[in-house]
């Protein structure tokens, strides 16, 4: 009989478990640079999760959610999410004339709503958000 899951779940512990990642191509972007263009994007911890939901709405001054940006929590979670190439470089912001990261995905200059989401998908995904993350075990 094999080891129970929580002596599978401590063998794992002190640091054992890494953020999953994935590298995708941006075709768009691999054409016009003449060569591939790797986005290298990773799963969100809890901490940033929350912040990005935080960031994302507004509460009215009764303590009521007023709003809720969809497109916001889009926009935060790639950001947030793509390690490689770093969103954040101030270097970068210039090249594309934007002061801030948001400004850099939000004027399309870089990529495209379409792609955005598309990202925004797969670190949704690896952030254990996607199918195929738990499987349901029949009672016998």
């Amino acid at each position: 009989m094999g080891k129970s899951t929580f002596d599978l779940l401590l063998g794992m512990g002190n640091g054992k478990l890494q953020r999953p990642f994935k590298e995708v191509e941006l075709k768009r972007l691999s054409q016009s640079a003449g060569e591939p263009v790797v986005f290298k994007c990773q799963a969100l911890t809890m901490d940033e999760f929350e912040e990005i939901q935080e960031i994302s709405m507004s509460i009215s001054k009764k303590g009521e959610l007023e709003n809720f940006s969809a497109s916001r929590v889009q926009l935060f979670t790639v950001l947030q999410g793509v390690v490689e190439p770093n969103l954040k470089e101030p270097q970068l912001l210039e090249a594309y004339g934007v002061s801030t990261p948001k400004q850099l995905l939000e004027s399309s200059k870089l990529l495209l709503p379409g792609e955005i989401t598309q990202i925004y998908n797969m670190i949704s995904s690896l952030s254990g958000f996607g199918e195929g993350s738990m499987e349901e075990l029949k009672n016998d």
